[in-house]
């Protein structure tokens, strides 16, 4: 369950400070770069991919890199789930459900993104379904588990209502298809050494940005372009 997932005790590991938390929502309000230039980076061919938003985020949030992946020749799609409020038995369910439609009507296997609580997502799903993914990206996802977090209190909290189906042993063991783990060093939302790759099918890379912003940094957008550009 999500609490069990959060509950550092006895693990060791370093929870951000609370002043890189509250760094944190400066950092989304203030934090506005443009996007790269896409010339000069390696072209998709049309391959579709997924994009899972993070807890509390919609579409909307993954927007700017739905949209970069795009003008960088991929072919993206959003959940269209709204708000991520957690892994409830209703999300769950519509998140495999959109997947599967699309894997039906796209009839080839599909990337997947997934940032924060939606990096989970995305390996549980991937576990799953492995003949149909062909490469998963996870942004400032803790999946190691459990991780350390100065919002363990909520989420142990909301974990009341949260399905037992996201299973955590599976979400940490090591996945059947490439996987490349972007991660910051100045993560004030999680525990960063958490969010660092461990399988032998997977490659981790740091940005110098903080947890909020990471998905639109212009040195995550170039990362994700070149991890799942045809020839990785």
């Amino acid at each position: 369950m999500l609490k069990a997932a959060f509950d550092n005790s006895g693990r060791g590991l370093t929870r951000p400070s609370w002043s890189a938390f509250a760094g944190e929502f400066w950092s989304y309000a203030a934090y506005r770069p443009r996007a790269p230039e896409h010339i000069g980076l390696p072209r998709g061919n049309g391959q579709p991919v997924f994009v899972i938003p993070a807890f509390l985020t919609g579409d909307r949030f993954t927007y700017p890199l739905r949209r970069f992946l795009d003008r960088c020749g991929f072919r993206t799609f959003g959940w269209r789930r709204g708000v991520n409020w957690g892994p409830t038995s209703g999300i769950l369910r519509d998140l495999d459900r959109r997947f599967d439609e699309l894997h039906r009507e796209l009839n080839t296997p599909i990337n997947v993104v997934g940032i924060s609580l939606g990096g989970l997502f995305a390996r549980d799903l991937t576990q799953r379904r492995p003949d149909c993914i062909r490469h998963v990206v996870t942004i400032a996802s803790p999946v190691r588990l459990p991780t350390a977090t100065p919002l363990e209190p909520l989420f142990h909290a909301f974990s009341l209502v949260y399905s037992h189906d996201l299973d955590f042993d599976r979400v940490s063991a090591p996945l059947p298809v490439p996987w490349t783990a972007i991660f910051s060093r100045r993560d004030g939302i999680v525990a960063w050494e958490s969010c660092v790759s461990a399988d032998a099918n997977g490659r981790s890379f740091a940005v110098d940005t903080p947890h909020l912003v990471m998905s639109r940094s212009p040195d995550t957008l170039r990362l994700v372009v070149e991890r799942l550009a045809p020839e990785t």
